[in-house]
């Protein structure tokens, strides 16, 4: 069977070591889940008991309500320049919208070209038949336009990244998507772009793709409430696609999930509305984060860190002789620190590690004294690892 050929995630696995150390009442600092730790702001999750206690519990449009949907469009426009309308919107959870979008530009064969590292664009693309083809990133984490030309084939379809980037932080330069896109119309290629942080930028601007595309034709965004709003248990997200592709998106929608619960969109669109604020103070939390988590880490001997720009991850390199699974596995093992291993996110993922800065600062400057410790020890040579 096709699910067959996906193989264990790595982040899943850590995770089951988690469950079972906590279960023995380990304490464990969690440094590995791209999850807000902050609750959802109690209006939005207000306007959702209202719409319940209204009766907005049946089913509804598998695109979307046109009041969510007009939210998002107009939210897009004036953030990002993306001329987008309601009837461009599909209402999604933004990774089941990712695997929508390859199911909506892609046949079983077909090329799919993912920029490497990159956030797990892979195992949608084998699970939808398609064949991913990785394609480095420059030394700065940037796209590589000359390297996406290169592995154009007559079976490409579809080039796929995310910006700012998970796991790398990175947001992707005006001139490289320029670019991208302009391959893309030169080999009859649809570009997505999973701007699913594009409210967590703490230096330059993020640029939308569609933005740069002469009314969007060729470009698919995909966006998310989770991150933005801390709404990650809602499962709520978006695709703004052209009129083809959105219309093959619906149909994934009505044959799978039905529709997205009617009060989850209700609550969104007040988010759209009225929670900026408390989005901009999550922005500020992180970055405060970020800026006392990156130079910690860079004093860690042999470990070398890029200064994120976005989303709330850093992904930094380390020397010893291990892979990255060992290197995860074992610090779990020893100092009960869970990081995710670089090589979940591609084969250039090797040798490096995410961290995510969605805990309080004194826990990650705890991790970071613990990976410091860990790494120490191993490259004096008297590391051991005990049994999970």
């Amino acid at each position: 069977m096709l699910v067959d050929t996906i193989p264990e995630s790595p982040i899943l696995a850590l995770i089951d070591r988690i469950f079972r150390l906590r279960a023995a009442g380990e304490e464990v600092l969690g440094l590995h889940i791209g999850e807000p730790d902050f609750d959802t702001p109690p209006g939005i999750r207000a306007a959702a008991a209202r719409a319940m206690e209204e009766g907005q519990t049946h089913y509804t449009s598998s695109q979307g309500m046109p009041g969510l949907r007009s939210a998002i469009a107009e939210r897009l426009a004036r953030r990002h320049h993306i001329p987008a309308r309601a009837d461009d919107v599909v209402v999604i959870p933004s990774k089941f919208a990712i695997y929508a979008t390859i199911l909506a530009t892609t046949s079983p064969g077909d090329e799919v070209l993912i920029p490497n590292p990159t956030y797990l664009f892979e195992e949608p693309v084998r699970l939808a038949g398609a064949k991913p083809v990785f394609v480095p990133l420059r030394p700065d984490y940037g796209l590589d336009p000359a390297a996406l030309e290169a592995a154009v084939t007559p079976r490409t379809r579809l080039i796929i990244f995310a910006t700012p980037g998970n796991p790398t932080g990175t947001l992707l330069d005006r001139r490289d998507l320029q670019a991208t896109i302009e391959i893309a119309r030169d080999h009859d290629l649809i570009v997505a772009s999973d701007e699913t942080y594009e409210s967590l930028v703490y230096e330059g601007t993020h640029v939308a793709s569609a933005a740069l595309a002469y009314g969007a034709e060729r470009v698919v965004t995909l966006g998310s409430f989770s991150k933005t709003f801390a709404m990650t248990g809602w499962r709520a997200g978006y695709a703004v696609a052209p009129p083809p592709i959105r219309a093959r998106m619906v149909k994934v929608v009505e044959h799978t999930l039905t529709c997205i619960p009617p009060f989850v969109q209700e609550a969104c669109r007040w988010a759209l509305q009225n929670a900026e604020p408390d989005a901009e103070r999550f922005r500020g939390e992180f970055r405060a984060r970020r800026d006392a988590l990156v130079p910690a880490l860079e004093s860690i001997p042999g470990f070398h860190v890029d200064r994120p720009h976005g989303a709330f991850y850093t992904f930094p390199a380390f020397d010893l002789p291990l892979s990255s699974r060992e290197f995860c596995e074992r610090l779990l093992a020893e100092e009960h620190v869970a990081v995710v291993p670089g090589v979940s996110f591609g084969p250039a993922g090797e040798h490096h590690v995410r961290i995510s800065y969605t805990r309080p600062t004194a826990e990650l400057l705890e991790g970071v004294e613990r990976i410091r410790q860990f790494v120490e020890r191993h490259r004096s040579g008297a590391g051991s690892a005990r049994p999970l």
